[in-house]
């Protein structure tokens, strides 16, 4: 009986974090400033140190910035620009 628990609630906590992994942070297309896009996608990656989402934009002035979101999509690092919470793809890292 302790086995099949035991089996059950590994099984159970192996599902659980296969979930955690599935669906990670998305970048904007653009990034809006008082209604007005201001900042265009030019690039993102995934860190594979800690699976963040790094999202590069810049202006048409050529100005950059950089938003950082963890994997739940909270914003990690970034300027006033950066949304607090980012899209989210169910589709996997």
């Amino acid at each position: 009986m302790f086995t099949a628990r035991f089996t059950i609630l590994a099984l159970l906590t192996f599902l659980a974090g296969a979930r955690a992994h599935t669906e990670c942070a998305t970048c904007n297309e653009t990034l809006e400033v008082d209604g007005v896009v201001t900042y265009q996608l030019v690039n993102s990656y995934v860190r594979s140190e800690n699976g963040y989402t790094v999202c590069n934009y810049a202006d048409e002035a050529g100005d950059k910035t950089i938003c950082e979101y963890a994997n739940g999509g909270m914003l990690m690092d970034g300027n006033e620009a950066c949304p607090l919470w980012s899209r989210m793809d169910g589709y996997g890292c």
